[in-house]
């Protein structure tokens, strides 16, 4: 079939995609996919030419990430807050241990296991919006905090989509030498990252005064290009090039007008990426795979429940209806899962994991749309089922860390202090990056030329005291700043009552305890893989979860015991920080 046709013909079926999705309440991505995988060259056929599907696929991809950038800062996520983070992570790296382990148990491989669990974590931003939308609960209190979690998740899918496209352009390198070549690649990315914010923001504000809309479309298309370029000679993913150049985007004054000015081309662009990844999607596949992908939807489902409804009713001040519609809310998969898919198709693991994907993305969207204006009877089931006590230890932890979180507000000073030191550790670990980072790349490409420096003993001595100073004085660094981090937020758990200062360091060591096993955990997979261990070292790993639960029970004790001693002072200054965040989330609002 002639190109023009194909062309008017995906034009065609997206637009039909589109308008079948609006017309039974359901967001355009669903529809697109789903039209796509109808008409595609593993169903009905009338899309056939593989290299336009491709083509669709990479400029809707780099679009859709020069988007995330564009509407990405820094300055956002500092303002997210802690607790917001802590969910996050929390909710990432349980979902991604969950579905890691419940890939293994079906059969798949380690690294076929790794990208389900990744690709499992991440939670759509288009579908939770759209339907949210379209449910007429927008306004909700709970979305502030949701769109801050899905932002987060959206950087986490950049870096994961970054790490893995430098894994497949590389995977028939060894292991030490994979690591220095990605190392290498990171580093140049964000070396030219940080020189063309600098160069390039002044020249374009400057551009910007004597250009029309047209010139500021086609500067915005331009920057996109060559970090996409860019990246792409490193072997990166070019939607990864995308991303950062949004990202400098963002940081100009007026960002808003290339925003405004490239809309309609992402929105064109997007829509027929989310189409043509349907067109590879292989319905046979889904049919012979049904009982799995029931099972990863499940496994899915439940653990993004779980770890986003009890986190934001531990860490925020969310009731428990409020949390339950959380839960449900981030169940669905998201459109960072279909790219890091079908970056696995070029491994060769023989899985097709972009039609896995897709139909676990239909059921989950799906699922969330029919049980998330059902979250109130969800609740009062739940409250019968779950135990007294349980509920009664959940409440008391909610107001112990709120009553923290209030000393902290308070002690605006302690609180810089605690915000100084985190900028201080993030620094350091940035220098050792590019430290390291350069001493891999002349290893890499000129060690062989080097070799003659290192005849003489004195010479080696000389080197290796050198690169001693050069990491050693960042790393104390980062360790001193990390005792000082510890030892001021250890104040706010002691200050709150004098007299239970013994309990309240066991708490604070408790939490620490947990965090860094919760933190190995999350290692152990990417250890299996790199080094290809035998699985019979999995007992490691339930070794671990058992200390981990072990620590988590002690802790629920003594958090109960302290709080119920001072049930009525934890009242008090918990209503006070649940009324300042909710004036809070009424000001995210508007972002």
């Amino acid at each position: 079939m002639a190109f023009p046709v194909e062309l008017g013909l995906i034009i065609f079926f997206s637009i039909l995609g589109g308008v079948l999705a609006v017309r039974f309440k359901q967001p355009s991505v669903l529809g697109l996919i789903l039209i796509g995988a109808i008409v595609g060259p593993n169903a009905l056929g009338f899309i056939k030419d593989t290299s336009l599907i491709n083509m669709s696929i990479e400029i809707g991809a780099i679009l859709l990430l020069f988007t995330v950038g564009i509407e990405f800062s820094l300055q956002h996520l500092f303002k997210l807050g802690l607790r917001v983070i802590i969910i996050t992570v929390i909710k990432l790296g349980a979902v991604f241990l969950l579905s890691y382990y419940a890939s293994l148990l079906l059969g798949f491989s380690f690294v076929t296991s790794i990208y389900i669990g990744i690709i499992l974590s991440i939670t759509s931003t288009v579908i939770v919006v759209k339907i949210l939308e379209q449910k007429g609960m927008s306004k909700r209190d709970e979305l502030p905090l949701l769109i801050s979690i899905l932002i987060i998740e959206d950087i986490f899918g950049v870096f994961a989509l970054t790490f893995l496209s430098g894994i497949n352009a590389k995977s028939d390198l060894l292991p030490l030498n994979l690591f220095t070549e990605l190392i290498i690649s990171l580093a140049f990315m964000a070396t030219a990252y940080i020189l063309l914010q600098r160069i390039a923001k002044p020249l374009i504000i400057w551009l910007v005064k004597y250009s029309t809309e047209e010139t500021i479309t086609l500067i915005s298309i331009g920057m996109c290009g060559l970090m996409s370029y860019l990246a792409l000679l490193l072997n990166l993913s070019p939607s990864v090039g995308a991303f950062l150049a949004g990202n400098i985007v963002a940081s100009f004054p007026n960002s808003g007008i290339f925003e405004k000015a490239i809309r309609p081309f992402i929105l064109t662009f997007t829509s027929l990426f989310f189409f043509s990844i349907g067109t590879i999607v292989n319905f046979s596949v889904i049919i012979g795979s049904i009982y799995v992908i029931i099972a990863l939807f499940l496994v899915n489902a439940a653990s993004k429940f779980l770890t986003v409804g009890f986190g934001s009713y531990l860490l925020t001040n969310f009731n428990g209806k409020q949390a339950v519609f959380s839960g449900i809310a981030m169940v669905s998969v998201g459109e960072f899962s279909l790219l890091i898919a079908r970056e696995a198709g070029s491994l060769g693991l023989g899985v097709d994991l972009v039609s896995i994907t897709a139909a676990i993305i239909l059921l989950s969207s799906i699922a969330m749309s029919v049980f998330v204006t059902r979250s109130g009877k969800i609740y009062d089931l739940m409250s019968k089922l779950i135990a007294v006590r349980t509920k009664e230890d959940m409440a008391l932890a909610s107001k112990y860390l709120n009553g923290i979180s209030l000393s902290m507000l308070l002690d605006k000073v302690g609180t810089k202090k605690i915000i100084a030191e985190w900028k201080t550790i993030l620094n350091n670990v940035v220098a050792v990056f590019f430290i390291l980072s350069f001493l891999f790349f002349i290893w890499r490409y000129f060690g062989h030329a080097l070799e003659w420096l290192f005849k003489s003993q004195l010479v080696i001595y000389s080197f290796v005291i050198f690169l001693f100073a050069l990491i050693f004085f960042p790393t104390m660094s980062i360790v001193r700043n990390a005792l000082s981090l510890l030892k001021d937020t250890l104040n706010f758990f002691v200050r709150l009552y004098p007299d239970e200062i013994s309990s309240e360091k066991k708490i604070f060591r408790n939490i620490i305890l947990t965090l860094v096993l919760f933190a190995a955990l999350l290692v152990f997979p990417g250890i299996f893989a790199f080094f290809r261990l035998n699985p019979v070292y999995n007992i490691f790993v339930l070794i671990l979860i058992v200390i981990i639960l072990a620590y988590v029970f002690k802790l629920s004790g003594l958090i109960h015991a302290v709080a119920k001693k001072h049930e009525l002072a934890f009242n008090k200054s918990s209503r006070k920080y649940r009324l300042w965040m909710k004036n809070r989330m009424k000001l995210r609002k508007s972002y």
